[in-house]
């Protein structure tokens, strides 16, 4: 199995636009082509700024204070041949873009295929086997101990009704999604050459106001704030997973 052990680097540098390639000479040696993956937090298509408060599609003020999520089966794919750089990684971009320097196949990569969550090999693993500080280690804080298996996306924050309001919104909001149902795969489409003696750059972007609008459906938290997993009210977890997972986005 592939673990994010083959990343060499993570680095903080300004879910999704997968900018052009560039070369880049100062990069960490990796065996074969290096590509330089950066995971970006936006609020409609702007840096993301935890301070500042936010207004939703449902009138609601709303300041996010915490976007940690797990990316999996990260692949390239090339015509017929698919090429994962890793199996499961942690992100928490509260505070900003991070960047992972990983081997990458060489060619012409046409898509980008990656999961939201952690699929049920994943989920369900004894984490007393894990490392600690391996992205699925106890010290992620990602693991749901009663239920033996983890969170998938950490988003919290502060909001209330007011749109008019000042100041800091008065009530908290915690949304945790897990469980294997509310595991999203993603498929998407991209143009991006990889040479052997090249750095390239992938800029995955996601933009957290359409956490509550997707087109078809909006998240109203004043009908449901807190989620961590509770079977009786699946209904909520699914959407908040299916708004996350579809505010990835590519060109």
């Amino acid at each position: 199995m592939k673990r994010t052990s083959h990343f060499l680097g993570g680095l903080c540098i300004a879910l999704l636009v997968l900018s052009g390639c560039r070369k880049d000479p100062d990069t960490p040696a990796v065996i074969g082509p290096v590509l330089k993956l950066t995971v970006r937090p936006l609020w409609n298509g702007l840096a993301f700024d935890k301070t500042q408060v936010h207004l939703t599609p449902t009138a609601q003020r709303v300041r996010p204070t915490l976007v940690k999520f797990y990316l999996a089966d990260f692949t390239l794919v090339s015509g017929g041949t698919e090429h994962q750089l890793f199996d499961a990684d942690l992100f928490d971009v509260t505070n900003g873009p991070l960047t992972r320097v990983l081997s990458a196949p060489t060619g012409d990569q046409q898509e980008v295929r990656f999961g939201l969550g952690l699929p049920p090999v994943l989920n369900h693993r004894d984490i007393s086997t894990i490392p600690p500080n391996d992205p699925l280690g106890n010290n992620s804080g990602m693991y749901w101990g009663w239920a033996s298996m983890y969170r998938f996306m950490l988003f919290e924050g502060h909001f209330d009704n007011d749109p008019y309001g000042t100041g800091e919104p008065a009530d908290n909001f915690s949304l945790h999604t897990g469980l294997d149902t509310c595991y999203r795969t993603r498929s998407i489409p991209i143009d991006l050459h990889i040479d052997a003696d090249d750095t390239m750059r992938l800029t995955v972007d996601v933009d957290i106001a359409k956490f509550f609008i997707n087109g078809t459906d909006t998240l109203d938290l004043s009908q449901g704030a807190q989620w961590h997993g509770d079977v009786d009210y699946i209904d909520v977890g699914l959407k908040v997973a299916t708004l996350e997972s579809d505010a990835f986005s590519a060109e």
